[in-house]
């Protein structure tokens, strides 16, 4: 195999490599392709938000604190979610669940969408 040959395998072979790390990695932009979710609470202390994200994977956040109230939405960034989504609640001294839905839209002019929890009984 002649150096030419070599340096071009090589060099494809970078290019599909970098591609793939690059598509696994990507995150949606300014709500294009899914939002992050942001909740407020009435019961709950924390909560998880699970659904389809950005790839159509079905993904969990971690659990994220949601102290406050009315007017204070938490969100957990880096999980990006579109339609239907689940949205967990647990109260830390009773240990009470409690769920509801929330539409997430595919594509808006903002990377948040905000789920009114602490209407919705969380």
């Amino acid at each position: 195999m002649s150096f030419v040959r070599t340096g071009a395998m090589a060099a494809t072979t970078l290019a599909i490599a970098g591609a793939t790390l690059l598509g696994s990695t990507t995150a949606s932009y300014a709500g294009t392709n899914g939002q992050q979710v942001k909740v407020n609470t009435r019961y709950s202390d924390e909560v998880k938000v699970c659904g389809t994200n950005q790839r159509g994977e079905y993904k969990c956040t971690p659990w994220f604190d949601t102290p406050g109230g009315r007017n204070d939405y938490h969100g957990k960034s880096g999980y990006w979610f579109k339609g239907k989504v689940t949205i967990t609640g647990i109260q830390s001294e009773t240990g009470k669940k409690r769920t509801m839905k929330c539409s997430v839209p595919k594509s808006q002019s903002a990377n948040w969408t905000y789920c009114n929890g602490y209407a919705g009984g969380l």
